[in-house]
């Protein structure tokens, strides 16, 4: 929508709404000499002007390589109130997926190769790993406004063990409005399946983190298929993409909706 359209909705004046693109208040795409708002950042703001929530500007990034080297630093050293300090201010201003695909994922899988190669001891990356899953589980209990997009089941298949992944997939779907159950990590598939219909589910998510979750991840994809049909199953597997995940989820409400 343009922006005295976005300005009308909002019931501003159209340089109100002009600033609040001009500060990423309201996301948009220039045109030419013309600013074209998403209708969703519109329905956003104005859920949280209803509620008395003054309007967050969007905070830009320049170098997300540096920013991922740096929480590295933090997570590996155990200086874990300086990370969070640090990713909480962006997380006010930057959406959770970006923080978790471009600067917690990068951070991790440095981690993981540091652990591969034996410069990392055990209890450093179990160390990194829990400083990770306190803040994006942190990211993951908030639940922003707005008419949800649909329910979801963050969770990771039989025998996978390692549940960063699911918390990332459920912190990411909530913030894009999604009802999210969050069943942590190594569930029964007939368990899931049985959950997802007293939920009235309509996506789940099995998050892996190894090869061998990623097999099981696709195996238990198929079963839950084969047990409930109309129920999309993402079989997540180490490395897939979190805008993916989001950009296949809406596909997911809007063939449901």
């Amino acid at each position: 929508m343009t922006v005295q359209e976005a300005a009308d909705a909002l019931g501003v004046h159209y340089q109100t709404a002009y600033g609040w693109v001009r500060s990423g208040v309201l996301v948009a795409r220039k045109s030419g000499r013309s600013y074209f708002v998403s209708p969703e950042s519109v329905h956003a703001l104005g859920s949280s002007r209803a509620e008395g929530q003054p309007p967050q500007p969007e905070i830009r990034v320049r170098d997300w390589a540096a920013l991922s080297a740096r929480f590295y630093d933090t997570i590996i050293n155990g200086r874990e109130t300086l990370g969070q300090r640090e990713l909480d201010r962006l997380a006010r201003g930057v959406p959770v997926v970006d923080l978790c695909q471009r600067v917690v994922a990068p951070a991790l899988e440095r981690v993981g190769d540091g652990w591969a190669d034996g410069t990392v001891t055990i209890a450093a990356e179990h160390r990194a790993s829990a400083i990770c899953e306190r803040l994006v589980g942190g990211w993951a209990a908030q639940q922003p406004t707005g008419r949800p997009r649909g329910i979801a089941i963050a969770t990771t298949p039989p025998g996978e063990r390692h549940g960063l992944p699911a918390l990332m997939a459920a912190a990411c779907l909530r913030q894009d409005r999604w009802l999210v159950h969050h069943l942590a990590c190594d569930l029964p598939v007939a368990e899931i399946g049985w959950f997802a219909g007293q939920a009235r589910a309509q996506l789940v998510v099995l998050s892996a983190a190894t090869a061998g979750g990623a097999l099981a991840a696709v195996a238990g994809a198929g079963q839950l298929g084969a047990t409930r049909p109309g129920l999309r199953v993402l079989a997540g597997r180490p490395g897939d993409n979190l805008y993916e995940l989001l950009a296949q989820a809406r596909q997911t409400a809007r063939a449901t909706s």
